[in-house]
């Protein structure tokens, strides 16, 4: 294993939604003798990718990954549009807020905001859930021409892996679910993948950048009935679609019922 490639193997470690890792993690998941891990963890620490605490002896990201991932975010003025109106969300409705991109089949939390309501559905930066399992999920999905869903879940006789009560079982399933999404350029799902949870979700596309993100609002489904549900999601279509026309997105440009929404 190469320096870089191990560098890579203990930061996907942080992506998989890990706040510290430990000597031994990184032993055992990168399959390392103690001496390559110990040469590579000092590195690391040197070059401040990482950052070592005495008194546990855990490895957190370094000052220098930090500065690097603070500045990216600021150099992204979309992101902070989409994250000014998921925190007035968050704020008037008192539930947690996501902002999340697609990569691969699988959803990556970019932003999280936490509301104000004393329950919270909390997953850290960095977390991954299959695309499938979520509102999120089948919402940035929807954005994806054909052939690259396609290319991404195959055959519509698949069956999608371990899926969870409530979410699609195949690829024909999903693709159901997805072609509603982009119909309804939002998505709701209560009891699925995550049983108790519950979340509405849409999404914004920079035509500059051609970054694509998933915005979500979050809540336990014992706090949110079905019609309230809806209207959450229609509380959160109406705060995104100025934006999405103001910048451009062809789908809050074109979509023939934008005019009501605003």
């Amino acid at each position: 294993m190469s320096i870089l490639e191990g560098v890579e193997g203990v930061l996907a470690m942080f992506e998989q939604g890990r706040h510290e890792i430990t000597f031994s993690d990184v032993i055992d998941e990168l399959d390392l003798a103690k001496s390559s891990a110990s040469r590579l963890l000092a590195q690391m620490v040197r070059y401040r990718l990482l950052e070592l605490q005495p008194s546990t002896r855990r490895y957190r990201p370094g000052a220098l990954l930090i500065r690097a991932a603070q500045a990216a975010t600021q150099a992204h003025p979309f992101d902070e549009q989409c994250r000014e109106i998921l925190a007035a969300l968050s704020d008037s409705t008192g539930f947690t807020a996501y902002l999340s991109m697609l990569d691969g089949i699988d959803t990556v939390v970019l932003q999280r905001l936490n509301g104000s309501n004393p329950v919270q559905v909390l997953s850290p930066p960095g977390a991954r859930r299959p695309a499938f399992t979520t509102a999120m999920g089948r919402v940035l999905l929807s954005r994806l021409p054909e052939p690259e869903f396609s290319t991404r879940y195959g055959d519509a006789d698949c069956n999608l892996p371990e899926a969870p009560a409530g979410c699609p079982a195949t690829v024909a399933e999903l693709r159901e679910r997805v072609a509603s999404a982009r119909r309804e350029r939002s998505a709701i799902a209560v009891n699925e993948g995550m049983p108790g949870i519950g979340a509405v979700a849409t999404t914004l596309a920079d035509p500059l950048s051609g970054d694509v993100r998933g915005l979500c609002l979050s809540f336990t489904a014992m706090q949110v009935s079905q019609a309230q549900a809806q209207a959450l999601r229609d509380t959160l279509v109406r705060a995104v679609a100025p934006l999405g026309q103001r910048i451009g997105d062809p789908v809050w440009l074109h979509a023939a019922d934008t005019a009501p929404l605003l």
